[in-house]
């Protein structure tokens, strides 16, 4: 039991700093701000302001889907929850109003060399 625990907190871990990394607080924030403000060296700037706070919906509700789980008695279904995110990636977001180059700038591969 104690090995699924570390584990759990591993894979905690390693979110959060995936999080941090992937930018998604400065997605967030980005939206809220002036563009004007903005770096004009940004990725951010070159994608359009509705697909960011789609985007950014699209990953709070899996991330809600996800937290809600693990709060039941249910939260062995975790790993489907998971498994439904790859389809709703790979099939759903691109019919989404998102262009080629928005995908690629909002969503940046995650895994660091230490996963690798």
């Amino acid at each position: 039991m104690s090995g699924v625990l570390a584990g759990l907190l591993c894979l905690v871990h390693e979110s959060r700093r995936a999080f941090k990394e992937r930018h998604r607080p400065e997605g967030s924030i980005y939206f809220l701000t002036d563009r004007a403000l903005t770096a004009p060296s940004k990725p951010l700037r070159r994608v359009r302001k509705s697909c960011i706070l789609l985007f950014v919906a699209v990953q709070l509700l899996a991330f809600g889907m996800t937290f809600m789980i693990m709060q039941t008695i249910a939260a062995a279904e975790f790993l489907v929850i998971i498994l439904m995110l790859i389809p709703l990636r790979t099939l759903v977001v691109p019919r989404l109003s998102f262009s080629d180059e928005e995908l690629r700038i909002l969503d940046q591969p995650t895994a660091s060399l230490l996963t690798i």
